[in-house]
C-alpha cells in the first residue's frame, strides 16, 4: 500500500487541516506522501495521484461544500481503469454537529463511484474551527484519535468504524444544547465571541453588515 494524502485546505500548512493530516500520518508506517493542494497545480496533482493505490483527501468544509481547490483536483482526476485504486476523505468543520457534513459525505461517496475507486469512507470531525489556536494539551484527545485512526488504517487499509463514530460525536445537537448556545449568544459568548475576534483580526469587523451583492435597486 502506497498512500498519497492531499491537504485540500486553501490555507495550506497554516490551517486546521494540516494539523489533522500531520497527526493522522503519525500512525502510518506504510509508504506515505503528503502534498498540499494550495501550493500545487490542480491538474498536476490529479495526475500525480494516479501513481498511488490509495488517496486520502483531507479538507475543511465550507457551508456544506468542499473548497474550490479540492473541486478543481477531482475535476481533473481520471477514472481508474482497473478499479484497483482506493479513495477516502477526512473532513473537519466549525459546525459542532457532524450531521452538517452529511450532504458533502453523500457527494464524496458518489464521486468515488464515478472515479471507479473503492470508497474507503469519510471521517467527519465537527467543532474544529479553533484547533490551530488552542494549546496542544486541549487537543490531546483529538490528536490521539487521529493517530489511532492512522494506525488502524496502516494495519487494515481502512478507516476504523469505531474511531469514525467517536470522532463524529455529537452527530446532532440536543434541544438542551441548542437552548444553551442561544443563551450564550445573547450574552455575547460562545461562537459569536470567536467570530468577532476573527473579524477584528482580519480588519473586517466594521464591514460585517456589508451587502456586496446588493445592487442599487435593493435586490440581490
Amino acid at each position: 500500500m502506497n498512500i498519497l494524502i492531499i491537504n485540500g485546505s486553501p490555507r495550506g500548512k497554516k490551517g486546521n487541516t494540516e494539523i489533522f493530516v500531520k497527526h493522522f500520518a503519525l500512525g502510518i508506517k506504510a509508504p506515505c506522501e503528503i502534498r498540499c493542494a494550495a501550493n500545487e497545480g490542480s491538474k498536476q496533482l490529479a495526475e500525480y495521484s494516479q501513481l498511488f493505490d490509495t488517496v486520502i483527501i483531507a479538507m475543511p468544509m465550507y457551508l456544506h461544500a468542499m473548497p474550490g481547490i479540492v473541486m478543481k483536483i477531482v475535476e481533473h482526476m481520471e477514472p481508474a481503469e482497473d478499479g484497483s485504486q482506493r479513495i477516502g476523505f477526512i473532513v473537519q468543520s466549525g459546525f459542532m454537529e457532524s450531521a452538517q457534513a452529511r450532504y458533502l459525505e453523500n457527494y464524496l461517496s458518489g464521486l468515488a463511484k464515478q472515479l471507479n475507486y473503492t470508497y474507503l469512507g469519510t471521517v467527519i470531525r465537527g467543532g474544529s474551527a479553533g484547533v490551530s489556536m488552542m494549546p496542544e494539551n486541549m487537543n490531546k484527545k483529538l490528536f490521539a484519535q487521529l493517530k489511532t485512526l492512522g494506525e488502524q488504517f496502516d494495519l487494515n487499509g481502512s478507516f476504523d468504524k469505531e474511531v469514525i463514530k467517536t470522532m463524529a460525536r455529537p452527530v446532532n445537537l440536543s434541544k438542551g444544547k441548542c437552548r444553551m448556545l442561544q443563551c450564550m449568544n445573547r450574552f455575547g459568548i460562545g461562537d459569536s465571541m470567536f467570530w468577532r475576534y476573527m473579524l477584528k483580526t482580519n480588519k473586517a469587523f466594521d464591514k460585517r453588515f456589508d451587502k456586496p451583492f446588493r445592487n442599487s435597486s435593493g435586490t440581490t
